[in-house]
C-alpha cells in the first residue's frame, strides 16, 4: 500500500509537469497535495530516474521556476506510464531493478551514506528487497575494486579509490546502460558541459589525424567529463600513478585533451588525470580487474609484453634472413621505442604518409620480404592490422643493423684470376699475409665469375685481365708486386675509412624523432618562409602537430634568427602545438638567406619537454645534433646523399 501511494503520488508530479508549465516548488506542492520539502526530494528522485531511462530531465532555474525538459516522444512514453497500472516505471522493474540499485550507489559522493530506507524509496522498493539486491550488486562492485560496506548508525557507503570509482561508473554507464549513457553523462557529471567535451576530443582527433574506436571514444569522453566534475566533489588520486606511461603515444594524446581544455576553461587539470586516461586508453581491454595503479602493474606488463613481441619480431626475421642479430642491442632498444607510437598509430591514425614502402622494397627487397613475415604477430598480440608503411619502418632498423653487423666484421676479399690454382693460391696467402685486414679471400677462375653472385664482397682484386665495373674492383697485372699490393692496401684503408665515417649516429632514444618522409632533398623553394611553410605541412598532415604550429614558428622567427651559422638553421614553434615530437629535415641545393645567413640544411623541430621521458629525448638530441654539425666532414656527407633514405640510414645505424 505504501509503494501504491508514492508512486502515486510521483504520477501527480509528473501529470503538473507534462503541460509544459514553468512552476514554483509552492505550486508543485499545493497541487499533489504534499510538503515543499516532500515535493523538492522527489523532484530529485524523479529526475535521476527520467535520466537513467533516456525520458527526459526535470530543469530549476532560479527566477524561472521548475520543469520538464523533453521532446514529444519522450513525453508519449511518459504518457502511456501515467496511464498504465504498474507502480512506478513503464519498463520492467524486476529486470532493472539491480542496475538502479547500482546507479544510486555510485552517485554517492566520496565518504557519502545513504541508508536502506532512503534507497528503498528512491527505487520504490522495501527496505528488505533493497537489502537483498546488496549483496546481489556487491560482486559486480568488488570485481572494480570498490566494496559495498554498512557502517552502524551511518548506513551504506561504498569503500575505495577514486579510480576505481570511475573504473565502475564507466562500466555501468558503458555496459549495464549503453542505451542512455549520454543522458547519465550529465547526470555523472553535473557542471560539466558534456557536449563541449565532446567537441574538444574530436578537435584533438582531427589535430593528431586519428579516429578512435567508438567504445574508446566513449570512454575517452566519460572518463574526462567525470575528471572534472569529480574534483569538485573531492575525487582526487590518493596513489602515484607509474611515470613510464609518458614514454607513450596515448599520454600524449590525453595530455592534448586536457591542454584544449584549460585553454577553453581557463582552470587548471591534473596531471593524474592525463596519466590515468592514458593508461586507460593504453590498456583499454585488461581494465575490468583495474585494483592498483601502483606496483609492478599494467604499463610496466604492457612494457614488457611489448619488449617481448620486440624479440620475437627480431627472432622472426633472423631466421628468414638467415643471420643473427639478437645481439643487437641499439636494434632491440630502437624497436621498442619505435613500436610505442606505432601500435597507437596501428590502431587510430587516419593519415596517410608518402609511402616509404614503394623505397624499401625497391632498395631492400628481401629485408622487407622477411619483415613482411611478421604481419600475423601484430593481430595475435595487439589485434592490428599493420600496414606496409609500418612494416616498411620496422624494415628501415632491420637493415641498419644489418649494415653495423657488416661493419664489424673482416674484410672479405674477391680473388677473380685468369691464372691456375697454384698461381691464384700464391696470390692469396701474398695478400693476406701483407694486408693483416683482409682475413678471407674467395678465389674464382674469370670464365666462372658472375659478379651478380657476390654481393657480400668487400673488395674485388681483378688480375684476370678482363674489365670488371664495379666500383669495388682493383685491377691489377699478375703476379703482383709491391705496389700492386699497395695499391690493394689503399683500396682496403678506403673502406676503412668510410666504415668509420660512417660510425655517427642519433642514439636509439632519438629514432622516433625521424621519418623518411620527412627528409626533404632538395626541395625548390625560394625563401626561407615558403620552406618553413613546406616542412610544416608535413608535420600537420601526419598529425604530429596542430594548424597552429606554422604561426607560432613564424612568431619565433619574428622574434629572433634560428641560424646557427656554419649553413645550418633549426626552425622550432610552441610545443603546445607539438602532438607527437618530430624532426624535419631539408637538404637545400643552394643556399637560402635567413636573416643574413647563407642556410642549407635546415632541421625543423617539432619538440617537447613536458615529460621526463621527452625533456631526455630532447636533450640526447642536441647532444648527437651538436657532434654531426660540428663536423665538417659528416656534414658534407648528408649534403652528397641522394635521397631520403640514406640520409635515414645514416641517421638511425
Amino acid at each position: 500500500m505504501r509503494a501504491e501511494k508514492k508512486a502515486a503520488e510521483n504520477k501527480r508530479i509528473m501529470r503538473s509537469l507534462l503541460n509544459g508549465e514553468h512552476l514554483t516548488v509552492l505550486q508543485i506542492a499545493e497541487r499533489v497535495g504534499l510538503s515543499e520539502k516532500t515535493v523538492r526530494t522527489k523532484l530529485d528522485q524523479l529526475n535521476d530516474w527520467l535520466t537513467e531511462r533516456d525520458l527526459g530531465r526535470i530543469m530549476r532555474k532560479q527566477g524561472k521556476g521548475i520543469w520538464l525538459a523533453a521532446d514529444e516522444s519522450q513525453k508519449k512514453s511518459l504518457k502511456e506510464w501515467l496511464l498504465a497500472e504498474s507502480d512506478c516505471q513503464p519498463s520492467n522493474l524486476e529486470d532493472s531493478r539491480g542496475r538502479q540499485l547500482i546507479g544510486k550507489l555510485l552517485k554517492l559522493k566520496p565518504g557519502e551514506t545513504t541508508t536502506l530506507r532512503q534507497l528503498a524509496d528512491s527505487l520504490y522498493l522495501s527496505p528488505p528487497t533493497v537489502g537483498g539486491l546488496l549483496k546481489e550488486v556487491s560482486g559486480w562492485f568488488e570485481e572494480r575494486g570498490l566494496s559495498v560496506v554498512s557502517m552502524r548508525s551511518k548506513g551504506v557507503a561504498l569503500a575505495g579509490e577514486e579510480y576505481q570509482f570511475r573504473v565502475a561508473i564507466r562500466d555501468y554507464m558503458m555496459d549495464l546502460m549503453p542505451e542512455v549513457m549520454e543522458a547519465l553523462l550529465g547526470t555523472f557529471a553535473p557542471g560539466v558541459d558534456t557536449t563541449q567535451i565532446r567537441n574538444i576530443i574530436v578537435e584533438a582527433e582531427n589535430a593528431w589525424r586519428i579516429e578512435l574506436a567508438d567504445r574508446s571514444f566513449k570512454m575517452v569522453w566519460i572518463m574526462t567529463c567525470l575528471s572534472l566534475a569529480r574534483h569538485r566533489k573531492g575525487g582526487t588520486f590518493q596513489q602515484a600513478m607509474e611515470e613510464n606511461i609518458q614514454n607513450y603515444n596515448e599520454y600524449a594524446f590525453s595530455e592534448s585533451i586536457y591542454q584544449r581544455i584549460e585553454k577553453r576553461y581557463q582552470r587548471r587539470t591534473s596531471q593524474d588525470d592525463v596519466m590515468f586516461l592514458a593508461l586507460m586508453l593504453l590498456t583499454a581491454k585488461k581494465m575490468k580487474n583495474f585494483t592498483n595503479l601502483q606496483g609492478d602493474d599494467y604499463a610496466r606488463v604492457y612494457d614488457r609484453t611489448l619488449e617481448r613481441f620486440v624479440r620475437l619480431i627480431i627472432d622472426t626475421i633472423d631466421s628468414v634472413l638467415d643471420i643473427d642479430l639478437s645481439g643487437d642491442e641499439l636494434l632491440y632498444q630502437s624497436l621498442v621505442l619505435h613500436m610505442r607510437s606505432a601500435i597507437f598509430r596501428m590502431k587510430y591514425s587516419t593519415a596517410t604518409g608518402d609511402h616509404i614502402s614503394q623505397y624499401v622494397k625497391q632498395e631492400y627487397k628481401q629485408t622487407f620480404l622477411a619483415t613482411w613475415s611478421t604481419s600475423s604477430l601484430f593481430e595475435e598480440y595487439y589485434d592490428v592490422q599493420v600496414t606496409e608503411d609500418e612494416l616498411a619502418g620496422i624494415a628501415l632498423y632491420i637493415q641498419a643493423a644489418i649494415i653495423r653487423k657488416k661493419k664489424g666484421r673482416p674484410i672479405r676479399a674477391l680473388l677473380v684470376s685468369g691464372s691456375g690454382m697454384a698461381a691464384s693460391q700464391l696470390t692469396s696467402e701474398m695478400l693476406k699475409y701483407s694486408i693483416p685486414e683482409i682475413t678471407e679471400i674467395e678465389t674464382v677462375s674469370c670464365h666462372d665469375f658472375r659478379l651478380s653472385h657476390y654481393p657480400q664482397a668487400d673488395v674485388i682484386i681483378n688480375t684476370s685481365g678482363t674489365e670488371i665495373r664495379d666500383d669495388r674492383a682493383v685491377t691489377l697485372e699478375a703476379p703482383l708486386g709491391e705496389p700492386d699490393i699497395e695499391t690493394v692496401r689503399q683500396k682496403v684503408n678506403q673502406i676503412f675509412y668510410f666504415r668509420k665515417r660512417e660510425e655517427f649516429h642519433f642514439d636509439s632514444l632519438c629514432h622516433q624523432l625521424f621519418e623518411v618522409d620527412l627528409f626533404l632533398i632538395r626541395p625548390q623553394v625560394e625563401h626561407k618562409d615558403q620552406l618553413i611553410a613546406m616542412m610544416v605541412e608535413n608535420l600537420v598532415k601526419k598529425g604530429d602537430v596542430t594548424a597552429n604550429y606554422l604561426e607560432s614558428v613564424f612568431d619565433r622567427e619574428r622574434a629572433t634568427t634560428t641560424s646557427i651559422g656554419h649553413g645550418v638553421a633549426i626552425p622550432h614553434g610552441n610545443m603546445m602545438e607539438v602532438n607527437e615530437s618530430r624532426i624535419v629535415v631539408a637538404i637545400l641545393d643552394q643556399p637560402i638567406d635567413w636573416h643574413g645567413d647563407p642556410v642549407d640544411v635546415v632541421f625543423l623541430l617539432a619538440v617537447k619537454m613536458n615529460s621526463k621521458f621527452e625533456i631526455k629525448r630532447t636533450k640526447q638530441f642536441y647532444k648527437d645534433f651538436l657532434q654531426l654539425t660540428d663536423s665538417d666532414e659528416k656534414m658534407e656527407a648528408i649534403k652528397n646523399m641522394k635521397s631520403a633514405l640514406d640520409i635515414y640510414q645514416y641517421f638511425i645505424k
